[in-house]
């Protein structure tokens, strides 16, 4: 199965003082005591970055998992022999109404609930590269964006390869 693409907005707080932030982005900065006057090194900043990594891959596996068994329902429908029988008006609206509970629940549950755990990554993260910018006043907007998009991709491609084992694991065992 091919993982949901996650396409995060553009980053948008180069040249921003902490006032200016979005209120979200300021209160984790200080819950998680990174707010100005406070200057981490590169090194917390990074182990951060770990921590916040660490716990969207955990946030996603429940996700994952329900991704997972909507699609492994769906295939065992497909190949159930007696669904496929037009004669039994019956059990084709059952058929049809639990394809349209699945896809509610795919699409009014699931995918939003995603959608959501990487949002709330993406505010931490695009925190963090807001903290890395202080003190380097000579790059651009454009250099910030390319900086975070190149620390964001490897974390992404981690994430859906998370969701690719996962789905082979329970599509071998199945």
């Amino acid at each position: 199965m091919i993982p949901p693409v996650y396409e995060p907005l553009p980053y948008a707080l180069s040249g921003l003082n902490f006032t200016q932030l979005p209120d979200c982005t300021q209160q984790y900065l200080q819950e998680a005591k990174l707010a100005p006057p406070h200057a981490p090194d590169a090194n917390f900043i990074s182990a951060e970055h770990l921590n916040i990594s660490t716990a969207l891959s955990s946030s996603l596996i429940k996700n994952d998992l329900d991704l997972v068994e909507l699609r492994l329902k769906t295939v065992v429908m497909a190949s159930d022999p007696e669904t496929g029988i037009p004669s039994r008006d019956g059990l084709q609206r059952d058929v049809l109404a639990a394809q349209e509970r699945r896809l509610q629940k795919l699409l009014g549950d699931v995918l939003p609930e995603r959608e959501l755990i990487f949002n709330a990554f993406m505010i931490k993260f695009d925190a963090l590269v807001w903290l890395d910018q202080q003190g380097r006043e000579h790059y651009t907007p454009e250099d910030w964006k390319r900086y975070r998009d190149a620390l964001l991709k490897p974390i992404l491609y981690h994430t859906s390869q998370q969701f690719v084992a996962l789905d082979n694991a329970f599509t071998i065992e199945g």
